[in-house]
């Protein structure tokens, strides 16, 4: 495919840092993320089971991300099919496809993956000539809308199961079993669901009558728990990008599962028990994390990382080892009861910019009808300590909708979001606030999943009170479409029937709905006609007795104690944290394996690495390198992120600016243009003064990508000028088609018989003039290749220029970077 024809080339490119290769395998594993690259590189899941898979030997676990429309569009019309990353292996090819549900809005990308994969979207349409589909993740809570797509789906944790699932296929794929015998195998491992093994069927009315199991003798399917974090595998060794991603540093996820009980949150129940990692486990994973992929952040993952409950001497701790590499820490989800003013302390030592707290609702009353536990107080108190601490932005996030919310109740959000802001004032603080709301939508295995899902007329109401009533308050709102909250509710409550829809949508060209400006409700709306589907009747009130899509699916939390908490927050009772408080009886635990297992305070911290704070002689290194293949793709700010990471995972003890925002002191003589190779890029690095230049180069040539190589290293003074004041000229080599080779020399003597070739540039909104044949010191011709030295001006400028043809594009020719002529300055 013509890389340079797309927006982000990084995205197909392979080959990262980190990434691994398995030409020969077994059983070879598509994890497969149902949207953009740089979304699903930051999804913390797939990174766990890429690892723990390709750990095992004769397993290769490849990764392949939804194409964005631009290469879908080239995709199409060369015909190619959806590869791999790592191998470049068509999907058809594998022997496994798991797909990530991470989001209802994500459906469309599934089925365009498959069909870019040429693979029959229907399980029944598969035989044993097609790859297993398998799915896992939050949404296959409720996998009904997708279940005739999917030969198995997974409940629960992978680390175990996902291992059990591979050896099963192994196993069959050996003993040459049928698929029908393969799913067999498959819906004996725990958490394993087989949607062809359960059948539903339909009342008169619509509603579900039943769901009958059909095989595999389980009428219902538990979901699979990792009964101890502390001691399960972790990536540490992970794939650095090209790009910069939505994450795009070191996560650790320190706890998983949450007891604080939110009625409105499916994770809450879904994730049970809480099971937190042990800070000393933590900080190995950190340090090893750190020194494999050169990020310069952690970020502690969980549920709610202010509950964890070492969390002020872990991050303590985590400041204490890192600030002297500029390494900052993270903590994404915080809350509101947890923040103590010890911890507050710590945040701002590496947090700088906006705070977020999370009250969820306006009113008293309806933090009480959804369990969360904080007061007005505690908020507003919260805030002035952080405003205190320094921060200028706090962001406060609420929902609309909710299970018998009223209007006052929405206009208590502004009242609320006010009084916050008064908390700057009052701790002497110019503070802001800015206020997001989203729209509620009720899910599954939660108290509120028999609740309606307010329509998308009184989203819009809503959202016009408080846009009103915040405008008056001098306050900012940022709301979330209700066109998309009520697909996601369509989907998160749908059930079978809603399959056809999707393929039909997808048929429409329904793609990346999860994106404002690609979701198209009126190509969804025909969908739902095409197929006789009226979706608002899935947002509608469930009864109590009635049978819901995903009733055969087991969380672990038990019907009863839902239908408990429902009437509890019906009469806006408070239900206490099993963390600490008496046992809450919701079913999850046996109090054996599964349990909630919490870290002890006490526990012993590994020994830290002190290094002396002695002054620091600096040095200067100046390289040339090669930038060939795939990496010839990478953009200039790539290749600053590129060598950003591999001056840290190869420990060259690269100097920082001073500043605000300290940045290794490294500088480029050209940034090259996308899709040349080079054998002649050049740059200076500033280095503590001991290392010699050799070793530079070594260190750097280990850890960097194929295709990117330190050719020379040398010590230079570290006053010397600039790289870009001393080049001069610069040779390329550029190849066009081979048509044109008898009327290369012809066409690069007419374009020498000018005495002026001007062109006009755009840059940063001036128009600039270029002289190209001024800048020509030399044109020769070889076969349909020339070789030109000169100046100011692109190779692509040039090849036009001689050409005479203004329409020529960059995969048009082949563009080679000989030398860089520096101005009196030797060379490396």
């Amino acid at each position: 495919m013509n890389l340079l024809a797309v927006e982000k080339p990084a995205r197909y490119m392979g080959g990262e840092m980190g990434s691994i290769q398995k030409d020969v395998a077994d059983l070879r594993i598509a994890l497969a993320f149902p949207d953009v690259y740089e979304v699903g590189m930051s999804h913390l899941g797939l990174r766990i089971l890429y690892h723990i898979l390709n750990a095992v030997d004769g397993i290769a676990a490849e990764r392949v991300y939804a194409p964005w429309p631009d290469m879908e569009a080239q995709m199409r019309a060369a015909g190619e099919r959806l590869t791999t990353l790592e191998t470049a292996t068509p999907l058809a090819d594998c022997d496994v496809i798991g797909f990530t549900l991470q989001y209802e809005l994500s459906y469309s990308n599934i089925l365009n993956m498959l069909h870019l994969g040429d693979i029959p979207l229907f399980a029944a349409q598969r035989d044993d000539a097609y790859p297993l589909v398998i799915a896992g993740g939050p949404c296959a809570y409720n996998p009904e809308p997708l279940a005739p797509f999917f030969d198995a789906v997974l409940l629960g944790d992978g680390e175990e199961a996902m291992l059990e699932i591979a050896d099963a296929v192994r196993q069959a794929k050996v003993m040459g079993e049928s698929r029908p015998a393969l799913l067999e195998r498959l819906a004996r491992i725990e958490g394993v669901y087989v949607p062809s093994f359960f059948e539903p069927s339909y009342n008169p009315d619509g509603t579900i009558a039943e769901i009958v199991p059909v095989a595999g003798g389980k009428a219902s399917v538990r979901r699979r728990f990792l009964s101890d974090l502390d001691t399960a595998s972790f990536p540490t060794d992970t794939v650095v990008p090209f790009m910069k991603t939505v994450h795009d540093r070191v996560a650790v996820e320190i706890a998983r599962g949450c007891t604080r009980g939110c009625r409105f949150c499916q994770a809450g129940y879904v994730y049970r028990p809480l099971r937190e990692r042990s800070p000393s486990t933590v900080l190995k994973i950190a340090e090893q994390a750190l020194r494999a992929t050169g990020y310069d952040e952690i970020s502690l993952l969980s549920l709610s990382t202010g509950d964890y409950s070492c969390v002020t001497p872990l991050l303590t701790e985590l400041m204490e080892r890192y600030a002297q590499d500029r390494v900052a820490v993270s903590l994404p989800s915080l809350r509101v009861g947890t923040l103590s003013e010890g911890l507050i302390d710590e945040i701002k030592k590496v947090r700088k910019t906006g705070f977020t707290l999370a009250p969820e609702a306006g009113s008293e009353r309806m933090r009480r009808v959804i369990n969360k536990g904080i007061t007005e107080a505690d908020l507003l108190e919260t805030a002035y300590n952080v405003y205190r601490a320094g921060w200028r932005s706090i962001k406060l996030y609420f929902m609309i909708g909710l299970p018998g919310e009223t209007a006052d109740d929405v206009a208590q959000i502004a009242g609320l979001a006010r009084q916050v802001k008064d908390q700057a004032k009052r701790s002497g603080n110019p503070g802001e606030v800015n206020v997001s709301v989203s729209n509620f939508v009720p899910k599954a295995h939660t108290p509120f999943q028999w609740e309606p899902q307010i329509s998308t007329d009184e989203i819009l109401e809503s959202q016009y009170l408080l846009h009103t009533e915040l405008k008056k308050r001098k306050l900012r709102l940022k709301w979330h479409d209700a066109p998309l909250s009520f697909m996601e509710g369509v989907f998160a409550r749908g059930d079978r029937r809603l399959a056809p829809v999707i393929v039909r949508a997808v048929e429409l060209g329904c793609r990346f709905d999860g994106w404002g400006d690609h979701f198209s409700p009126e190509r969804w709306q025909q969908a739902f006609r095409d197929c006789g589907i009226q979706p608002e009747w899935y947002l509608r009130r469930r009864e109590l007795d009635e049978v819901l899509p995903w009733d055969h699916l087991d969380c672990g939390v038990s019907r009863d104690f839902l239908l408990k908490e429902r009437e509890l927050a019906l009469g806006e009772a408070a239900t206490e944290d099993c963390r600490h408080g008496k046992c809450g009886a919701c079913g999850v635990c046996d109090f054996a394996a599964v349990a909630n297992r919490l870290s002890a305070a006490g526990d012993p911290l590994p020994a830290r690495d002190l290094r002396s704070a002695g002054e620091i002689l600096p040095a200067r290194i100046r390289l040339r390198f090669a930038k060939t293949g795939a990496m010839r793709y990478l953009s200039h700010l790539e290749l600053i992120t590129v060598f950003t990471r591999a001056v840290s995972r190869g420990a060259v003890p690269i100097l920082f600016s001073q500043g605000f925002h300290p940045h290794p002191r490294f500088s480029f003589a050209t940034a090259t243009s996308v899709g040349v190779e080079s054998r002649a890029e050049y740059m200076d690095l500033f280095v503590e003064d001991g290392l010699p230049a050799g070793g530079v180069l070594q260190r750097l040539n280990a850890v960097l990508p194929a295709g990117l190589k330190i050719l020379e290293a040398e010590r230079i003074d570290v006053k010397s000028p600039s790289l870009s004041t001393l080049i001069d000229k610069t040779r390329y080599c550029i190849t066009f088609d081979g048509d044109c080779s008898e009327r290369l020399p012809e066409l690069c003597e007419q374009f020498l018989a000018h005495a002026e070739f001007v062109i006009q540039r755009k840059k940063k909104g001036e128009i600039q003039s270029l002289d190209l044949r001024g800048e020509v010191a030399a044109l020769t011709t070889v076969a349909s290749s020339i070789e030109l030295v000169a100046g100011r001006g692109k190779p692509l400028e040039f090849a036009r220029a001689i050409m005479d043809n203004v329409a020529l594009q960059a995969d048009d020719i082949h563009v080679e970077k000989l030398e860089v002529i520096f101005k009196d300055a030797p060379l490396p």
